[in-house]
């Protein structure tokens, strides 16, 4: 008869993984029964493989295209996409088990529900489109019995307090000690659970699933069975093994789409304070304690106090890479209080919050939320680690990666090499080259890092339309591949993935109220025709077209006239020669807008910015129109409505009446008269909207300077005072000419003979090759903090 051993585990728990090798080594079980989607068991022989390096995951995905889990209305509706993740490192207990289970000569394979089947237990629940993971542990931060046990021992957290209970003694303690405590921890955290919530989750459904697969395996033969599951179902477990059914689980067939396969995964990811929402953080700290638990060397210092005196090494010399001042007496200090820390709290060997304090107690000597929050940042990155996991090359990849190393080849990439390359585009001349140009657009999209443009018109965002050549840096990471794989939840090929999540896309903005907007569909267009997608071009030219008419939105409107003439304009490199009626359209926005500008005068203060660049861009998209006295007088009407209107709000009168001024229907007179009549009652706010839509005037109109220069002369201290923030607002957009220009106009209106000039001039090549050199510095230091990101959002 077999003899079933239930070990609970917590995920990426070093001494849950200790035991469990130690148990499956000593007493050699028939079968290993691990919690894991069933399908997934496929997938054993390549992680029990030693050319496989951690840390790697299972990705699974499910496209529900029957509509399975309730659309209202499935002929329009598009398909619910999920996926989930289920991450191991060398020290997570499910690849030990599975590892060590394999040499011992055990049957080991996963009995959890495969996922589609957990999406349909949880009636569609999980949040479509974001991936989870499969190793939720969110019951032991809700638990009201382990924030009860934190306050009663002190423990920041339940991280800290499972350090404080089992990470610290596991070595002397026997397996069924350790096993006991385990349980004990976990049935007491799922006490706060009732069967609703069990129900709702998923949770019933699963362990009726694993304990029937339970049952069938104790039929099969004599012999230890052993069940790997974390702690939150093992007493569910044990009380259903007895009343499951005999002949394993029944696996009902989930109408749809699914794939479950394997991926590279790293440090960074499963790192949960990073976001991943199961197991433990810092997983650079506790891959060094089990590294040090298998070392042969023999050695009186316990794993944990090992790896905390490496980690304090590690940091004082990224301290001093970086700036000066820490030394090895103050890695010296900060090891010695980690281990009085860790004696005070009577830890046997040092836990990761020991650490921690040592480090804040020795290392911070400055302000704690300023240069504390600088080594407390480069403490978390390295005990966080950077390793990547690595699979053998018989492993399949997802479909979307064979797409993108294809996609490569033909387009002249080398993917082999791990170094920048750049790659110019000719989008003008050369086919070939805007083939390549939506290869880089689409993986963008897809957010996959790959590459990065440099250089070259953004048909998007309407800047640099001058340039006719695109320059790409580009560089294959291991990242590249795993962000890939991700978004293979979205199609097989690159061209089919950007265009579902493209869809995505604007589903999203109909879940979040923004579906009305025309700009939004305007802007997929844009988009599609950008990454070669152009065969979706009329339907979203259509749609863009159809939501013209009841788009309520200024702002959205006049972005929607200027994105369709930029498409207009640009058709050659964005290959939208087929595209009828884009200028009929715009003219449709245009016209729509100008109806709408006497409702701006209820514009809110949030609004205002997004209102005036509105306005400023309807100018433009007047003169892109070209000749049309009609739409002209709309315009001019609405802008007169709007200035006319003494309760509109101040910043977008003052933007209609810089917009009248340059089209001419306001001499120079009449604008120093509005102007200074406003900035008695509306001080510099209505300057601000001048001179958001009508700048020039500040400097080509002396009369309206010589205004302003006496009304601020005018104010006293206290009023002064009071609206320089706004007056700096009004003058913040001037270049650092057009300010060297006013400054010296209003100096030589006040009597200054000789105003010197605030602009830098007579820079050297040596000059400007030092600035380059020092941009680049900045650019790589920026990188490697992780901040590549906001250096992109800032060049934009």
């Amino acid at each position: 008869m077999s003899d079933v051993v239930f070990f609970p585990i917590r995920h990426h728990s070093p001494a849950c993984a200790w035991h469990l090798e130690r148990l499956i080594s000593e007493r050699k079980p028939r079968a290993v029964l691990i919690e894991g989607p069933r399908d997934a068991t496929a997938l054993l022989p390549h992680l029990a493989n030693p050319a496989t390096k951690a840390p790697i995951a299972i990705y699974t995905t499910f496209v529900d295209t029957t509509n399975r889990l309730g659309q209202p209305k499935p002929e329009k509706s598009k398909p619910a996409r999920f996926s989930a993740y289920y991450p191991m490192a060398d020290y997570s207990p499910e690849l030990v088990a599975i590892r060590t289970g394999v040499t011992a000569g055990a049957e080991v394979r996963f009995i959890d529900l495969t996922f589609p089947e957990m999406v349909l237990a949880e009636h569609g629940q999980q949040q479509k489109q974001q991936a989870r993971s499969l190793l939720d542990e969110q019951y032991l931060r809700q638990s009201r019995f382990l924030k009860a046990l934190c306050e009663r021992t002190g423990t920041r957290d339940p991280d800290d307090l499972w350090d404080h209970l089992y990470e610290t003694n596991f070595q002397q303690l026997s397996s069924e000690e350790f096993i006991k405590g385990v349980e004990t921890y976990c049935a007491l955290s799922r006490a706060d659970y009732t069967t609703e919530m069990l129900e709702r989750e998923g949770n019933i459904a699963r362990e009726a699933a694993m304990a029937a697969e339970i049952k069938a395996e104790t039929e099969r033969g004599d012999g230890l069975i052993l069940v790997v599951t974390g702690g939150f179902h093992t007493p569910a477990l044990r009380e259903r093994l007895e009343a499951a059914r005999s002949g394993g689980a029944t696996s009902e067939t989930v109408p749809g789409e699914a794939q479950t396969l394997l991926m590279r995964y790293g440090f960074v990811q499963l790192d949960r304070l990073n976001g991943y929402a199961s197991g433990m953080p810092s997983p650079g700290f506790y891959q060094r304690i089990w590294e040090h638990l298998h070392q042969e060397t023999a050695t009186d210092v316990p794993p944990a106090a090992r790896t905390a005196a490496e980690f304090i090494v590690e940091l004082g010399r990224v301290s001093r890479e970086k700036a000066p001042g820490l030394s090895p007496a103050d890695e010296i200090a900060a090891l010695d209080q980690t281990r009085r820390l860790a004696g005070f709290r009577q830890h046997p060997q040092p836990t990761r919050e020991d650490l921690l304090d040592g480090i804040r107690s020795s290392f911070v000597k400055g302000a704690a939320d300023a240069e504390g929050g600088l080594v407390l940042d480069q403490a978390r990155v390295l005990l966080a680690g950077s390793r990547i996991g690595d699979l053998p090359p018989d492993v399949g990849v997802a479909p979307l990666v064979d797409d993108f190393r294809r996609a490569a080849a033909q387009n002249g990439l080398d993917i082999s090499i791990l170094y920048h390359k750049e790659k110019t585009l000719e989008l003008y001349k050369s086919t070939s080259h805007r083939a390549t140009s939506h290869f880089f657009y689409r993986l963008d999209y897809l957010g996959v890092p790959f590459g990065r443009r440099l250089k070259g018109p953004d048909f998007v965002a309407g800047r640099d339309l001058e340039r006719i050549t695109e320059v790409w840096r580009f560089c294959w990471s291991p990242d590249t591949e795993s962000k890939l794989t991700e978004q293979s939840l979205y199609g097989g090929t690159l061209e089919e993935a950007t265009a579902n999540l493209l869809q995505h896309g604007l589903d999203e903005a109909d879940e979040k109220g923004q579906g009305r907007r025309s700009d939004v569909t305007a802007a997929q267009l844009l988009h599609a025709c950008r990454m070669g997608l152009q065969r979706l071009a009329p339907e979203l030219l259509a749609r863009t077209a159809a939501l013209i008419a009841e788009d309520a939105s200024f702002v959205s409107l006049v972005n929607t006239a200027g994105q369709l003439l930029l498409l207009h304009s640009s058709r050659e490199p964005l290959e939208a020669h087929t595209l009828t009626g884009l200028t009929t359209i715009a003219n449709t926005a245009y016209q729509r807008a100008c109806y709408l500008l006497p409702n701006l005068a209820g514009t809110s203060e949030q609004e205002e910015q997004a209102t005036l660049d509105a306005l400023n861009a309807l100018q433009q998209v007047a003169l892109s129109l070209g000749d049309q006295p009609n739409s002209h007088l709309l315009l001019r009407t609405g802008l007169r409505d709007l200035l006319d209107n003494a309760q509109a709000n101040p910043a977008i009168r003052g933007g209609a009446l810089g917009a009248l001024h340059t089209d001419g229907q306001l001499d120079d007179e009449e604008l120093v008269r509005h102007v200074s009549g406003h900035l008695e009652k509306d001080g510099p706010v209505f300057l601000r909207g001048l001179l958001r839509t009508n700048r020039p005037c500040l400097w080509q109109v002396r009369p309206l300077l010589e205004a302003l220069n006496q009304t601020v002369c005018d104010w006293d201290e206290s009023q002064f005072v009071k609206l320089l923030p706004d007056l700096r607002l009004a003058f913040a957009d001037l270049t650092a000419h057009e300010a060297d220009l006013v400054a010296r106009t209003v100096a030589e209106q006040v009597g200054a003979r000789s105003a010197p000039s605030l602009m830098i001039t007579g820079a050297s090549p040596q000059d400007l090759l030092l600035g380059a050199a020092l941009n680049q510095r900045i650019e790589e230091t920026l990188a490697r903090d992780g901040l590549a990101a906001f250096l992109e959002e800032v060049s934009r």
